[in-house]
């Protein structure tokens, strides 16, 4: 796997801040890792790609009631659609908008495949050592002190370039977009939220290299 070694980490990319909010924490998440944060309903969540053409997968849970939780299917269901557009909620398992995105520089995600797991590798490459974002979210859970259960079907893949074909097959394609690029969400719960740093190198999926993400957390400024 193709990814940069802990000394080579840039400073995460700058991005605009909403009037009227200021930067509380920002986290870095290593190359092929993950990591995990939390965050309050009126706070603003920045997913940013540190060096360009990666993917990051993410899950979310209600810190009320870890139960509830970011439901790709039922996000699909609530909008009718496959891809959330700006202006549009990303709703729980029963159906709670728990996230609305505020600005994409992307526009492509995938709310419809399971996230890369041990038994992916396994199954389709005949690998039982590769890293998955399923084992980079449960390293990002663990070192966080975090208890919530993840799951692969919860994740949504943000930036994933993948293309519904006309005959109905789904091509990963790379991602074009540049170092920098972000997803902004306003936080409307309490949440706790998980990403890796996909470590696909196999497919187009990251642009056969895997590089660095990072979330940045606003805050109201008063």
């Amino acid at each position: 796997m193709s990814q940069h070694a802990p000394q080579d980490f840039p400073a995460i990319p700058a991005t605009p801040i909403p009037d009227g909010y200021v930067v509380r924490d920002e986290t870095l998440i290593p190359a092929g890792h993950g990591r995990a944060a939390r965050v309050a309903a009126g706070e603003i969540l920045q997913i940013v790609d540190v060096r360009g053409r990666q993917v990051t997968d993410i899950m979310a849970w209600r810190l009320a009631d870890p139960d509830e939780y970011m439901s790709p299917g039922h996000t699909i269901s609530c909008l009718t659609h496959l891809v959330p557009k700006e202006g549009e909620e990303v709703f729980s398992n029963h159906r709670r908008p728990l996230l609305r995105i505020r600005r994409d520089t992307v526009g492509s995600h995938d709310l419809i495949v399971p996230c890369c797991d041990p038994e992916r590798y396994s199954r389709d490459y005949g690998l039982t050592d590769h890293r998955s974002c399923l084992g980079n979210i449960r390293e990002g859970l663990e070192l966080a002190g975090e208890t919530w259960t993840p799951r692969a079907e919860l994740a949504w893949n943000v930036f994933m370039n993948n293309v519904l074909q006309p005959d109905g097959s789904i091509k990963t394609l790379e991602p074009p977009h540049p170092p920098g690029s972000y997803i902004e969400l306003d936080v409307l719960d309490d949440l706790g939220v998980v990403a890796s740093s996909c470590p696909q190198d196999l497919t187009a999926c990251n642009a056969w290299e895997i590089t660095e993400m990072a979330f940045r957390i606003l805050r109201p400024a008063s």
